[in-house]
């Protein structure tokens, strides 16, 4: 059996898509046929460039997802140049890093606003046309955090674990209506973030002898899981947070 994905004909939003694991979704979406927006807060031309270099079709979308305004704008511009989107990532996110106590109400409601509310408002405003189209897929990225703390603070750990409430209640509430919702949870990922926290070479390889798996995750790692949740290859995968995480989480 071959286990190719093909996405032609159907339209990818990527939220957060210009870097890390939303960039490496983008560009595996747009190789399997999707027609791909690029969502985030800075224009993604670049990487939309290198999209339609290979043959893809994308187009970069900028906007605030914690404005109500300016996403109903982003989805508009999307749905009048590429059609309304059947499949949804959303893989947005902030962190800081605070201890409990030292942690201030205006950084909770900052990372709050954007990992959480960002997310409820983005999908909100994507179920109404994949009801009407009676399909769609939508892929939420969380962390690992959600499951054993860290990552930053108690913000960063609470905010990923709202996106799990709500991927499990959307799931009951959507699938009956031919919407799937999932969640990936990565651990240790070797972004450009990753790199800025830990610049030294021996930092980065002291942290990956940490994971069973002997390395770190790569941006493409995230993207699989992401790709295949969305895919119809999971058609029967719904409510489920995916873990990638090397066997950290479970095997520390």
């Amino acid at each position: 059996m071959m286990w190719n994905v093909d996405f032609s004909g159907k339209t990818a939003l990527v939220v957060g898509g210009s870097r890390g694991i939303g960039a490496s979704a983008c560009r595996m979406l747009a190789d399997a046929g999707a027609a791909v927006a690029v969502a985030d807060i800075l224009a993604a031309d670049d990487l939309c460039a290198e999209i339609r270099a290979a043959g893809g079709q994308a187009i970069s979308v900028t906007g605030d997802i914690t404005d109500p305004a300016r996403v109903d704008a982003l989805f508009s511009r999307v749905e009048t140049e590429l059609g309304a989107p059947e499949l949804l990532a959303v893989t947005a996110g902030i962190t800081s890093r605070y201890s409990f106590t030292d942690l201030t109400l205006a950084e909770w409601h900052r990372v709050m606003e954007v990992n959480l509310t960002g997310s409820f408002l983005v999908v909100q405003r994507a179920v109404p046309a994949m009801l009407r189209a009676g399909k769609g897929s939508i892929v939420l990225v969380g962390s690992q955090v959600s499951i054993v703390g860290g990552g930053g603070g108690a913000h960063y750990a609470s905010s990923k674990a709202g996106l799990e409430g709500l991927v499990h209640h959307l799931s009951r509430e959507l699938l009956p209506k031919g919407i799937r919702v999932n969640a990936v949870l990565p651990s240790t990922i070797d972004t450009d973030l990753f790199r800025e926290r830990y610049p030294d070479p021996a930092e980065r390889a002291a942290v990956a002898a940490q994971i069973p798996a002997q390395r770190l995750g790569t941006p493409e790692d995230g993207a699989n899981a992401i790709v295949f949740l969305l895919s119809d290859r999971a058609s029967y995968v719904c409510g489920h947070s995916l873990l990638v995480d090397g066997g950290r989480t479970y095997y520390r």
